[in-house]
């Protein structure tokens, strides 16, 4: 028979626990379940040089003020996990890493099956906290550049070690490319 849950949120990170949060103000049952770890892209998709890109003032979930020295820094990014795996134990969310969700399917009334690598798991509501960003936006002009030259996209930059001895362009002026491209050039590439 399959486990049966109210409220079944799929992903550890910031939006997840904060639905996580407000369930158990509620007392409503529920359950988190993340494929990695507690805020797992920040661990795995950002680079070693990378910091939150906001004050440290404006970093603050329901019920957890992020504390500091300098509230007019910028954390890197190891603090951010850190900031969210702490709200994770503080609010006592029900999580469960490793539990990577591969089918919703919705049963018949106003349940769902939401099936793991291991388990199913019968729900009435489920959300789904998994992040806008799914899979790196490449453009498809990439498949004209010639296999010859190396392509990284940012969810995969680390440092500039891992980069081969040339000039690098950086496509993209968001806060990862301007972030990205300062660490490069903080390195001595030539960018």
């Amino acid at each position: 028979m399959n486990e049966q849950i109210e409220t079944v949120i799929i992903g550890a990170g910031h939006a997840g626990l904060i639905m996580s949060y407000y369930l158990s103000e509620l007392g409503r049952e529920h359950v988190v379940l993340e494929a990695g770890r507690v805020a797992e892209r920040w661990r795995s998709e950002r680079w070693d040089s990378f910091f939150f890109q906001f004050p440290n003032w404006t970093i603050e979930l329901p019920g957890y003020k992020y504390e500091c020295d300098d509230p007019d820094g910028f954390v890197p990014g190891t603090e951010v996990v850190r900031f969210v795996q702490n709200y994770a134990d503080i609010i006592h969310a029900p999580v469960r890493c490793g539990a990577k969700v591969t089918s919703l399917e919705r049963l018949s009334g106003a349940t769902y099956l939401v099936n793991t690598e291991t388990k199913a798991i019968e729900a009435a509501n489920v959300v789904i906290a998994t992040g806008q960003y799914q899979k790196p936006a490449v453009p498809p002009l990439n498949a004209d550049v010639s296999r010859d030259v190396f392509q990284i996209h940012s969810s995969n930059y680390r440092n500039p070690d891992q980069l081969p001895p040339a000039a690098i362009l950086v496509v993209g002026a968001g806060s990862s490319g301007c972030q990205i491209a300062e660490d490069l050039n903080q390195a001595g590439r030539q960018v």
